[in-house]
């Protein structure tokens, strides 16, 4: 009958004999080669030589040691095999020792004993030691490996840039970082005491209770959230808050993994970005109103010329009653002035040459088209002009700055009356106009926004553009405003001062040189 080949594979074995006799070592080696072993043995018989071999690069699996040397023996060569770190099974094969020195041996490390002439012992002994010195590898291997994981988890855990803790499920910390520490504003051994919930805000805590009830009932795996942080000081930041439920095997108890990241730079660029849309809207706005007031001011222009037309030829009829004429006189003067800012709106950001007006007749024109509605809501208007200023001339847009000044004068005494002062001075080479009333005044928190455009505290009643029009054409005209304004005690009112480059009548003395002279100065507000 046929028959297969023999399998003679042999396991490999590296062998260190401790042995002082050759006949003896290579008994042995036969032994364990009868019994499937390739042998690779090596022999020593000192402690040196002992050394040398344990440096091997190449590992060894098994030493066999003759109990008693001439003048080494298995005790001492045991002991040089542990001091190594070396860890090998050590079988110790004697003909003379004893059973006390056996035991002694063991208990000294050597893991098992046989008799010359019991060899039948030795195979089953060197498998079992094989066997257990694999285990202990694999042991050694998985420490390691786990000791490794340990390390990278540390350093992850500890070197994170965001905030990172284990909870129990009632919150109370077990484990957290550095940079969670450095977050909340404590150290690491004081938060230990404490819970994750005793950073929240009271507020927040009802609306993470049914999240974090979810998560515990296991309806969820985790979840995200912004929330407001308490640090240990009392001072508050904006966090994203992650937590994740942890159920390690062989633990019956849960436990909860939160990672904290502080988000205020983010935040802060958010309100950043917001701030610019914000402005950006608002130049589409101006602009928008720009290109509006443009066609406006082109409608209403072919129209006002023919109003214009019509108040001329009136003017020349000699048979007009006196009081007719000055009526019709000063719908002329108010025609022309709606003229100008027609001209003024189509040409906003060309500056063409007018004609000029002197300081006080521009005053007073505009004083008297307020009279009436003065009168009508019990306002008083008191003026004080010094008799200088009749020689100081302007561009006719000026009028459109006094008619908001006092326009806004009176808005602000309709309900209770009061007095509005306009006052006209010249000193310095400068023009000084100051209108003023005892109105309501103007709360605080509004004064730094009173010229921005759009900016109203009148509802839908205001546009929010008129004191930002009257701040743009004294700019232009080389002055600047100063506003304070009172809303408790007996000085309550506002007042608001306009001072401008005395551009005097004198051609020889220009514009462009008063306006050069002029000191610029942005709007103050008191």
């Amino acid at each position: 009958m046929p028959t297969g080949p023999i399998d003679t594979v042999k396991l490999p074995l590296r062998v260190l004999l401790i042995e002082d006799y050759e006949e003896d070592a290579a008994l042995l080696q036969r032994h364990l080669a009868r019994a499937g072993y390739a042998v690779d043995a090596r022999r020593v018989e000192t402690a040196d030589e002992l050394r040398d071999a344990l440096v091997d690069p190449k590992p060894w699996d098994l030493v066999i040691a003759d109990y008693t040397l001439p003048s080494f023996g298995a005790r001492d060569a045991l002991k040089i095999i542990q001091d190594s770190g070396i860890d090998l099974p050590f079988i110790i094969v004697s003909g003379t020792i004893d059973e006390v020195s056996a035991v002694n041996a063991m208990r000294a490390g050597a893991h098992d004993y046989v008799l010359k002439g019991h060899l039948e012992r030795l195979l089953p002994a060197i498998e079992r030691e094989l066997a257990d010195a694999r285990k202990r590898n694999e042991r050694l291997g998985t420490e390691a490996a786990l000791r490794l994981a340990q390390q990278r988890f540390s350093a992850t855990f500890n070197q994170a840039a965001v905030g990172m803790a284990h909870t129990s499920t009632d919150g109370h910390f077990l484990l957290l970082n550095q940079r969670l520490a450095e977050m909340l504003g404590a150290q690491v051994e004081k938060l230990l005491s404490l819970r994750l919930q005793d950073f929240s805000l009271p507020s927040e805590l009802e609306s993470d209770a049914s999240l974090y009830a979810e998560l515990l009932a296991e309806r969820r795996t985790g979840y995200r959230a912004e929330r407001t942080l308490l640090r240990h000081d009392g001072s508050t930041f904006p966090a994203q808050v992650t937590a994740s439920l942890l159920k390690p095997d062989g633990d019956p108890l849960p436990t909860v993994l939160w990672v904290v990241e502080d988000i205020s730079a983010r935040k802060a660029a958010e309100r950043e970005t917001t701030d610019l849309m914000t402005r950006l809207i608002n130049s589409e706005r101006l602009a928008a109103a720009g290109r509006m007031a443009n066609t406006l001011a082109h409608e209403i222009n072919n129209p006002l010329e023919a109003l214009t037309n019509i108040f001329y030829l009136l003017q020349t009829h000699d048979d007009l009653p006196a009081q007719s004429r000055e009526l019709v006189e000063v719908a002329a003067r108010e025609i022309e002035r709606v003229g100008h800012i027609t001209r003024s709106t189509l040409s906003f950001y060309r500056k063409l040459p007018g004609r000029t007006i002197d300081l006080r007749t521009m005053l007073e024109e505009v004083v008297q088209l307020f009279q009436s509605r003065a009168t009508q809501h019990r306002v008083e208007i008191k003026t004080r002009y010094a008799e200088n200023i009749s020689a100081i001339r302007y561009d006719p847009a000026l009028r459109q700055v006094f008619a908001n000044l006092v326009g806004n004068a009176l808005e602000a005494m309709e309900r209770g009356g009061g007095c509005l002062t306009v006052r006209a001075r010249r000193v310095d080479g400068f023009a000084s106009v100051t209108v003023s009333d005892s109105g309501h005044g103007i709360e605080r928190e509004h004064l730094q926004s009173i010229f921005e455009p759009f900016f109203t505290t009148k509802g839908e009643r205001g546009t929010g553009l008129g004191l930002w029009v009257t701040r743009g054409i004294v700019e232009e005209q080389g002055g600047t405003l100063r506003l304070r304004s009172c809303t408790t005690g007996k000085k309550h009112g506002t007042t608001i001062c306009v001072r401008l480059p005395a551009l005097m009548a004198d051609p020889s003395t220009t514009a462009e040189a008063a306006i050069t002279q002029a000191a610029e100065a942005p709007v103050r507000v008191n």
